[in-house]
């Protein structure tokens, strides 16, 4: 009989999360959430860092930090607007204080506004920049000293696969995701002998407040926009639907377990990008 595979020479499992902390931006809701929930049921304390001025998206962190905690994890909130240092300063510094280390950083808000490039202005372009971009870069800053320090730490950056390839309306949008995927190989190269690596996320399709306002815009009821949103992109989808919040946090999970990845994106677009 063949033994296990834990028990074959050479051959090593996926390291647990039990136990870690990661901070997670624009976790309140849609991808965030997912990513939360998913690294949540791995085994991971989180601060969450959001929007929290909008009661809105304070409400939605609410939930879902009561999500967390229905896990049998701890969260904590912080507001953080990634395009302010002092912001993403103080994430990292609620999750030191509240948990003890860092070990997990998810470099996840971002916005899209699909724009034809004839409309596109400049303040919306460094909008899209400052958030999906410069974001990911002073998230990442404010966290690295903590996970040099400590020898070891995984950076799960959400780019799209918008990164891969440009889309109609996404000028803005793609150029800032493709920034995204060459500044996180750059940290792989240059934190990976400190025992840190990173990696991104490509979602493909995923039904949030983000393509569910562009619905909207498009006079598509709210209770509707599911339905909408899968008959738009099935004909490219070769396993058949759309993408989830929770097929994204699945893929961050497998990035903070694998110990010998870095560099990389994983695309989760059920095959519509290839």
């Amino acid at each position: 009989m063949v033994p296990p595979c834990t028990e074959l020479p050479g051959v090593r499992t996926l390291s647990a999360l039990d136990g870690q902390v990661a901070i997670v931006t624009g976790g309140a809701r849609g991808i965030g959430r997912g990513i939360v929930l998913a690294l949540a049921s791995a085994g991971v304390d989180i601060a969450i860092g959001d929007l929290l001025d909008d009661p809105s998206v304070r409400d939605e962190a609410a939930a879902t930090v009561a999500a967390v905690e229905a896990l049998g994890r701890r969260a904590v909130l912080s507001r953080c607007d990634v395009r302010h240092e002092a912001d993403t300063d103080a994430l990292v510094a609620t999750a030191l204080e509240t948990f003890g280390h860092l070990d997990i950083v998810c470099a996840n808000a971002g916005v899209c506004v699909l724009q034809p490039f004839a409309e596109l202005s400049v303040a919306e372009w460094q909008r899209t920049f400052d958030i999906n971009t410069t974001g990911v870069f002073l998230t990442c800053r404010s966290a690295m000293s903590a996970l040099v320090t400590q020898g070891k730490g995984s950076i799960v950056a959400t780019s799209s696969v918008a990164g891969l390839k440009g889309g109609l309306n996404l000028a803005h949008y793609s150029a800032s995701k493709f920034a995204v995927i060459g500044f996180i190989q750059s940290l792989a190269l240059e934190f990976g002998p400190a025992g840190v690596r990173a990696n991104c996320v490509l979602p493909g399709t995923v039904l949030t407040d983000i393509s569910g306002n562009h619905l909207s815009s498009l006079g598509v009821p709210v209770d509707q926009h599911e339905v909408a949103l899968t008959a738009a992109t099935a004909a490219r989808m070769p396993l058949g639907r759309i993408q989830t919040p929770a097929d994204i946090g699945q893929a961050v999970v497998y990035l903070c377990q694998a110990e010998n990845v870095t560099g990389t994106s994983i695309n989760v677009s059920g095959g519509s990008v290839l």
